[in-house]
């Protein structure tokens, strides 16, 4: 899919990946961006091809609303998330588990089904937003992987169900990024530039997971070759 001339939806656009992808796109010349968020008042407003619309994924009317405004859309790039920091059984916040599962996997469910009849008839694109975590689990915040799990499990299922209709679903599963949401975490990170920049390659280009950096490609590859040692060596990750 060319990105040059697309009409996109972006949500959780108001900052981070998300901000920086309403921006690439632009650059790469989208005729029109719908930016998604909470706040509208923290988007930029500059550009007449920016659309704000005022959207929680986890409200099922703002989701409706969103849809049918940006019914033109080709392209949508689900980014809304939240990683609150907990483990399973040592959670500070027993409601943890249950908002980040509403956001990372309920919300974007809600988008795909909302967005997927105008998909279906422009044979766009849904770039799904995710995390090598995934693919793992960190003890240190266990059930943001399970919420992510669960993700990534929905998108292969989209993904089955779109392909007769021409519609490309790219799962992105980066490492660590140098946003807020990551602020704590010590490691090297990637840089939100980089996300967005190899998520449009890979819409130019072929496949359907995209493991972008070097911690994410390293645990991939230590998984297609000895699962349990990879989880082994983040067990003690706490």
């Amino acid at each position: 899919m060319q990105v040059e001339g697309c009409v996109a939806f972006v949500s959780g656009a108001n900052r981070g990946v998300g901000a920086c992808f309403v921006e690439k796109l632009l650059e790469q010349g989208a005729r029109k961006v719908y930016a998604g968020a909470r706040d509208i008042r923290a988007l930029d407003g500059h550009d007449p091809r920016v659309v704000p619309v005022e959207l929680d994924i986890t409200n099922t009317g703002q989701v409706a609303r969103a849809a049918a405004l940006a019914g033109d859309a080709n392209l949508l790039v689900n980014n809304a998330g939240i990683n609150r920091l907990e483990p399973v059984l040592a959670a500070t916040d027993p409601n943890a588990a249950r908002a980040e599962m509403e956001v990372n996997y309920f919300g974007t469910l809600e988008m795909i089904r909302a967005f997927a009849p105008s998909l279906r008839l422009s044979g766009g694109a849904i770039v799904n937003v995710s995390s090598i975590l995934a693919r793992v689990s960190l003890p240190s915040m266990a059930s943001l992987c399970a919420s992510k799990a669960a993700a990534l499990r929905m998108t292969e299922g989209v993904r089955a169900e779109l392909a007769p209709y021409g519609v490309r679903v790219l799962a992105i599963l980066p490492g660590a990024i140098d946003t807020d949401m990551s602020r704590d975490f010590p490691g090297p990170k990637l840089a939100p530039a980089e996300v967005v920049e190899a998520a449009l390659a890979a819409l130019r280009g072929g496949g359907e997971e995209v493991y972008l950096g070097a911690m994410a490609q390293q645990i991939a590859a230590g998984l297609a070759a000895d699962r349990q040692a990879v989880q082994g060596s983040l067990a003690g990750a706490l």
